[in-house]
């Protein structure tokens, strides 16, 4: 059925974003599991966007269902005020010698936005990531998020409230917590890579359990004026 008709609203978003960003989106009808996709996961050294900074930059497309393993990769980000990782290592898990061949911000942002290209981006905890991107893209490229966006972890936290189960805001939201729920491999964390790779399976199992649309579960980006001034 189409997706105008069935959620006219969203839809009419949707298309509007799509014109201010003027990206190569996929059709919003399209079921999730056939969807061009970007699973996306980010190591930082803290929770603080205005503080703190990103590590490390992992992901891995998705195509028709297909989790596309050659197309991975994995940015490690030099640093831009710190020399060395100090306390932050306890959050991350990369050490100094980790880092010795981080490559500057802006050539990860780049190969993230080449990748990124008529996918639709796929986070666990979408706003956390989102803070830090939206920061870095700004004051690194002057350039705005360009993407719609499906959050696994408010998809999985309906799905537990359709199913009647309780839930918190602990640890049994987070993704190896989620993956397990699902019968998926609960890898461990603190690796951007093989968190992206978590994240993707955890999309597909959602996206199959419900055969949901991209206009149910994907957020299109809030238009942004001037990037560079977000600051």
């Amino acid at each position: 059925m189409n997706a105008a008709f069935l959620h006219p609203l969203r839809y009419w978003r949707w298309q509007r974003a799509r014109r201010h960003v003027g990206g190569n989106w996929p059709s919003p009808a399209l079921p999730v599991e056939l969807a061009p996709l970007l699973a996306i996961d980010l190591e930082m050294t803290g929770l603080d966007p205005d503080r703190d900074e990103i590590v490390s930059i992992g992901w891995l497309p998705i195509d028709a269902g297909a989790i596309d393993l050659g197309g991975a990769q994995d940015h490690r980000l030099a640093r831009s005020e710190r020399e060395t990782v100090g306390n932050s290592a306890t959050v991350h898990g990369l050490r100094d010698c980790d880092l010795a061949d981080a490559q500057a911000p802006d050539v990860a942002l780049r190969a993230l936005l080449a990748a990124l290209d008529g996918r639709v981006a796929v986070f666990h905890h979408a706003p956390l990531d989102l803070a830090f991107l939206q920061r870095a893209l700004a004051s690194r490229l002057r350039t705005a998020w360009p993407a719609p966006t499906i959050d696994t972890l408010a998809w999985h936290r309906r799905r537990l409230r359709m199913s009647g189960t309780q839930h918190g805001h602990g640890h049994e939201s987070t993704l190896e917590a989620a993956c397990r729920r699902h019968g998926l491999v609960a890898r461990s964390q603190h690796d951007a890579l093989a968190d992206a790779l978590s994240c993707a399976e955890l999309a597909l199992a959602l996206a199959r359990l419900g055969h949901a649309r991209l206009l149910e579960v994907a957020q299109p980006p809030r238009p942004v004026r001037d990037p560079g001034r977000s600051q």
